[in-house]
């Protein structure tokens, strides 16, 4: 499988060689009259390994009222809502240690974790800022090995930081305030070396840094200017990130150069598909080859799938009427194959392989939120 490309991947999984429209079936989580006004901003699987099947399988979805819902991705039934931040959730994380503990970060400034074996009422630990910032936690993340966390801040007269925990303490350890001149929105470790850090930030900018040198000069490696405002941020591998930007351009930058490896505009993906429309970029995942995959989507509420390398971009196929608004956000199960996708409709979808579905009473429900879709700002925050 190692040596296969992703287009190899998803011929393997269509029926007597049926186009990638066909690829996948569907199941959707229902919505109930109470979702009217709801909608999902982000996904986050737990990745790591554990002795409870049942646990390994869990999605945490970040919703537009600010809680958090954990789900079962095998049957897509909710099993647990946190509610114990007044303050809005910026993002949502699974440690890596354990799919017991979740991570989150608000805007009251403050890290929680969160054990799913509570009724949820208090928050396991808590980390903050040392002193009396009132900058709030737009983005956070982990090592792999979660023994350090890191948290980017809005924009807080005329300075923005980077905090940095050791996890056995809850005072800040360390701090950055050079790095950036607008909102950090993103913050990524590197999956292996834990002195590896991503940020990008509302000034278009993405820094590449080594947090193991003694002051935050010597830690900044390489920077990436978008020209636009950065939305997602991930490591493809060891030297690798994947950047997509407001203005809807994709990007993968060489971490290990400094040089970007790969651009492509929205015009370049709608380039290799005229049957369907595209209108915004959703996310990168790598798919059970370690292969970059795009997800796309268009005011259709189709999701449409495209490889993603220096060479141009192949369109894989079409996730037909994927969502009944916008999809917001995604992530990979590379061990089931499954895509899980959420959006504005307050739907939990997941994509398998058409041979490997079984229909079952639980799995086919396809309720929708009775709501018409209202135009809304990508950005899961609007400036005050």
């Amino acid at each position: 499988m190692a040596n296969m490309n992703i287009e190899d991947v998803f011929t393997k999984m269509s029926l007597s060689g049926k186009s990638a429209v066909e690829l996948m079936e569907k199941n959707k989580t229902a919505s109930s009259n109470a979702d009217v006004d709801i909608y999902y901003l982000q996904v986050n699987q737990y990745t790591g390994t554990s002795k409870d099947s049942v646990a390994d399988g869990r999605l945490a979805i970040l919703c537009s009222t600010h809680n958090v819902r954990i789900y079962d991705s095998t049957r897509l039934v909710r099993t647990a809502t946190i509610n114990g931040s007044e303050a809005q959730v910026s993002k949502v994380r699974f440690g890596h240690n354990s799919p017991d503990l979740v991570y989150t970060c608000s805007l009251d400034s403050k890290i929680r974790s969160w054990d799913l074996r509570t009724k949820l009422e208090a928050p396991a630990s808590t980390f903050k800022a040392s002193g009396n910032t009132s900058a709030s936690f737009l983005s956070f993340d982990m090592t792999h090995n979660d023994r350090f966390l890191c948290a980017g801040t809005k924009l807080h007269k005329e300075n923005v930081y980077v905090y940095f925990w050791d996890h056995r303490q809850p005072d800040s350890v360390g701090c950055y305030e050079d790095l950036h001149s607008d909102d950090i929105t993103q913050v990524r470790f590197h999956p292996n070396k834990q002195d590896m850090l991503l940020t990008a930030s509302d000034d278009g900018l993405v820094n590449c840094l080594d947090i193991s040198q003694p002051s935050e000069e010597d830690a900044l490696l390489y920077t990436l200017d978008t020209t636009s405002t950065p939305d997602k941020l991930a490591w493809l591998d060891d030297d690798s990130a994947f950047i997509s930007t407001f203005c809807n351009t994709a990007y993968i930058w060489n971490t290990d150069t400094g040089d970007e490896s790969v651009k492509r505009n929205l015009e370049h993906f709608q380039d290799q598909v005229k049957t369907h429309r595209v209108d915004y970029l959703v996310d990168c995942f790598l798919n059970s080859c370690n292969s970059p995959t795009l997800l796309a989507g268009n005011d259709k509420c189709d999701g449409l799938l495209f490889t993603l390398s220096e060479e141009p971009s192949t369109h894989l196929g079409t996730l037909p009427s994927a969502h009944s608004e916008w999809i917001r956000a995604c992530c990979y199960n590379k061990t089931s194959q499954s895509l899980y996708t959420v959006g504005e409709d307050a739907l939990l979808c997941c994509w398998k392989p058409s041979e490997s579905v079984k229909a079952s009473p639980s799995n086919s429900r396809s309720a929708k939120a009775g709501h018409t879709k209202s135009a809304r700002d990508r950005k899961p925050y609007a400036r005050p």
